[in-house]
């Protein structure tokens, strides 16, 4: 008996047999595997239904066959390892929650509108008759990081020229005692601690739905980063520029959806900002870390011993007058 009696439990849906192991269920009763194969329902929406109810979405969900049966994929995003995708069907203006064949297949009228944010901010949004793209700073706030990430490169290239020199040195000495009590061995230069912040955290996807069963829909996906041992502003800007296009990419196709006659609206929210920094910048004072009386000496020594170049100094003491 048990697991190995042939009197298997029928499905309270359409009568045929359900398995015995790792069943979904709804009211506590089984579901064979052709009707659970049917669910594509928000995380714990299945587990709060009746018989009664879970009878009307299958109805719902077999009126959806002939959409799933003519879409085909002509537009993906994909958001991650394991984060999931968005498909699109251009050609019959069709949207799918997922890579999953038996996926609903929306329709225009089922998607109400989007909005692609950058750490919570608006970078692309649309419903019918309006679609906006925003500007971002995103150079302002690179420039503004520049100072920084400069003084972090001069002190990472300080560090692995004094650790080479190091290595050459112990290279030539064989005698380890000596070593340990050489000053130069003992007082070895810090590794540079990289701790600027990346100016974009995370992107979020969220699309409100007007349908029986989804109401929503939102992901995160991850940001460019710096290099850690070789930041570069413009190396950012670049990865930026390409994840933003792909997301403005995945707006216009979305729109193309929702209304293919709407025009594009760009809109620049920091504009007021960007015209006040425009008009301080001249006077603003630059970035100094260090007291040019104490730091100037220090740099022409590591000039003199060959660890920086002479371009390097004039860069160094240009920054830390003012110039």
């Amino acid at each position: 008996m048990g697991l190995f009696t042939n009197n298997k439990k029928l499905c309270p849906i359409c009568g045929n047999p359900t398995p015995r192991l790792l069943a979904s269920a709804v009211e506590g009763q089984n579901l064979c595997k052709e009707c659970a194969a049917k669910i594509d329902l928000p995380d714990g929406v299945l587990n709060s239904m009746t018989l009664d109810e879970f009878r009307e979405y299958i109805n719902c969900y077999d009126a959806n066959k002939p959409l799933r049966d003519s879409f085909t994929e002509t537009y993906r995003y994909d958001f991650g390892f394991f984060k999931g995708s968005l498909l699109l069907d251009m050609d019959h203006q069709l949207l799918r929650l997922g890579v999953v064949d038996t996926a609903f297949a929306l329709e225009p009228s089922d998607i109400k509108s989007f909005r692609i944010l950058e750490d919570g901010e608006v970078l692309y949004e649309g419903e019918k008759g309006n679609f906006r793209s925003c500007k971002s700073d995103i150079k302002e706030r690179l420039n503004e990081l520049k100072p920084r990430i400069d003084e972090y490169r001069m002190l990472r290239h300080q560090y692995e020229m004094m650790e080479e020199m190091r290595r050459s040195m112990e290279d030539s000495r064989r005698d380890d005692n000596f070593r340990r009590d050489d000053p130069d061995y003992r007082d070895r230069m810090t590794e540079p601690d990289f701790n600027i912040p990346n100016p974009v955290e995370k992107f979020a996807v969220e699309i409100t739905l007007d349908h029986p069963y989804w109401k929503s829909f939102y992901i995160e996906t991850g940001a460019p980063k710096f290099d850690s041992n070789q930041p570069s502003t413009i190396d950012y800007l670049d990865d930026y520029t390409q994840k933003t296009e792909g997301l403005h990419a995945l707006a216009q196709n979305l729109m193309q959806i929702i209304d293919p006659q709407v025009q594009e609206q760009v809109i620049d929210p920091h504009a007021s900002t960007q015209s006040q920094h425009t008009q301080s910048t001249p006077q603003a004072a630059p970035v100094q870390t260090e007291d040019p009386t104490v730091a100037l000496p220090k740099y022409k020594a590591l000039l003199d011993a060959g660890v920086i170049t002479a371009e390097e100094f004039e860069a160094k003491k240009k920054q830390l007058l003012g110039l």
